[in-house]
């Protein structure tokens, strides 16, 4: 099973957000944006940057570090599949993970 096929299979998941937007998020924060999947660790997320593409990064943060969360409109795949996405606005400052996929052997 290929490093794509495990990101694109798995569930959904919900996180709490804040009722308003801060006035001073911006200042305080940095956004990124994608769709949520699960991570096993449950005080950790992960965001696929590109869900649609095959070579996209993926983003590892800590759930305590966000601080806002916007929903995107949603986008579907050839086949029909629907991805959500979402907008998180991450601390300035936080630890976090860029990951991208690769096939080893590869050269590129």
């Amino acid at each position: 099973m290929s490093f794509v096929k495990l990101l694109e299979e798995g569930k959904y998941f919900e996180i709490q957000k804040r009722s308003r937007r801060s006035k001073t998020l911006e200042q305080e924060s940095t956004p990124f944006c994608g769709a949520l999947r699960p991570h096993y660790n449950p005080n950790m997320l992960l965001l696929l940057s590109s869900p649609i593409e095959s070579g996209s990064d993926v983003f590892e943060f800590r759930s305590e570090d966000i601080l806002y969360v916007e929903e995107l409109s949603s986008l579907t795949k050839p086949n029909g599949v629907t991805v959500e996405r979402v907008r998180l606005w991450v601390r300035n400052g936080s630890p976090a993970m860029r990951m991208e996929p690769l096939l080893v052997g590869n050269d590129e």
